[in-house]
């Protein structure tokens, strides 16, 4: 079997909710204190789960993805404190896999949750175990759930999402990226803009500022050079401007049109819409280029990773729906009534 990006992230799908957050980096100035409000959250399947189960989850998996956090209390903290009810969830979800893996018989045997825990953890566990405030039993009952989760996950969500796309799919869909994002030409330039009531004064200033550009001056230089004392008369340079063929207006897509890369127009006379009057615009080309599709070939392992994800976030939320209805699953009943603002950790 072909391993894919949707493969790797689905394999691992205790990692899925975590895979998303963002853990703080560590703060210089450590506090005294982590204060734990330990107490029962819900219960689910005659089990009960605390505050302390799930800092207990949380630690693992920061000592598997952030271990250099591990031991900063003020990281943990702001872990803890942003994500314990979507774990308190996700053990919920756990707990309520395990009971239908028990149904299907489905098993992880003893050797193989060994062989995880020396893997996660090296051949010198136990002190690791200790930094974690867990023993080796809390460990290992953690790793085995797991694996039983993912196991249910491949059985109950993946089989099923890889089975649901096909190449006919891949192909709709890159047809439809290409009707998103079809081929278009881009450009990056400046305008130099002459305004003046007088009509004579503002083609007089356009005609001086093309002999200037024909002797190399830049567009910057040039419009300070262009300046006039009479307050009538404005002259101004845009900054970098950048466009495509949706976003460019339709009189500068026409001169753009006509130019080279590090050219320059001619005095265009246009009417501005701010205040309808004539205005002398210079356009300078810096970049023209053309936004290229990518070919099928290149994005069909990519469009169908995407496809089987969604696909897999359709079928995970189905199968929970459905579990927990199975389960007789009721959030009122399983999970403890808990103030709004409760907040089970705390600095001192």
């Amino acid at each position: 079997m072909k391993i894919t990006p949707f493969l790797l992230a689905t394999f691992c799908c205790l990692g899925s909710l975590s895979a998303d957050i963002e853990v703080p980096p560590m703060q210089q100035q450590e506090p005294e204190d982590l204060i734990i409000y330990n107490r029962i959250l819900a219960k689910v399947n005659g089990k009960t789960i605390s505050v302390v189960d799930v800092m207990k989850k949380m630690d693992l998996y920061l000592q598997k993805n952030y271990a250099h956090l591990a031991n900063s209390k003020m990281a943990r903290y702001q872990f803890y404190s942003s994500q314990w009810r979507d774990y308190l969830t996700q053990m919920i979800d756990t707990e309520l896999m395990i009971a239908d893996a028990e149904k299907l018989e489905v098993k992880v045997t003893e050797a193989e949750v060994r062989e995880e825990m020396l893997t996660r953890f090296g051949p010198n566990i136990m002190p690791i175990l200790d930094t974690l405030g867990l023993t080796y039993e809390e460990a290992k009952t953690m790793i085995h759930d797991e694996m039983i989760v993912q196991r249910m996950m491949w059985f109950r969500v993946n089989s099923k999402a890889l089975s649901s796309v096909n190449s006919k799919d891949v192909k709709e869909a890159y047809k439809d990226f290409c009707e998103k994002n079809p081929e278009m030409e881009e450009w990056q330039y400046q305008v130099l803009s002459i305004r003046s009531a007088d009509k004579t004064a503002s083609e007089a200033l356009a005609s001086r500022a093309m002999e200037l550009l024909s002797s190399k001056l830049d567009l910057v230089a040039l419009s300070e050079q262009l300046k006039t004392p009479d307050e009538a008369t404005t002259v101004s340079l845009s900054p970098d401007m950048q466009a495509d063929e949706r976003s460019v207006s339709s009189s500068h897509k026409e001169v753009l049109k006509t130019l080279t890369e590090n050219s320059f127009s001619q005095p265009i006379a246009q009417v501005s819409r701010v205040d309808n009057s004539v205005v002398y615009r210079i356009f300078y080309l810096k970049k023209h280029s053309k936004k290229q599709v990518p070919s099928f070939e290149k994005m069909a392992d990519q469009i169908k990773d995407q496809l089987l994800q969604n696909a897999a976030s359709k079928e995970n939320s189905q199968y929970l729906v459905k579990l927990r209805e199975r389960l007789g699953y009721d959030e009122k009943h399983m999970t403890e009534n808990l103030p709004s603002d409760f907040q089970p950790f705390a600095l001192k």
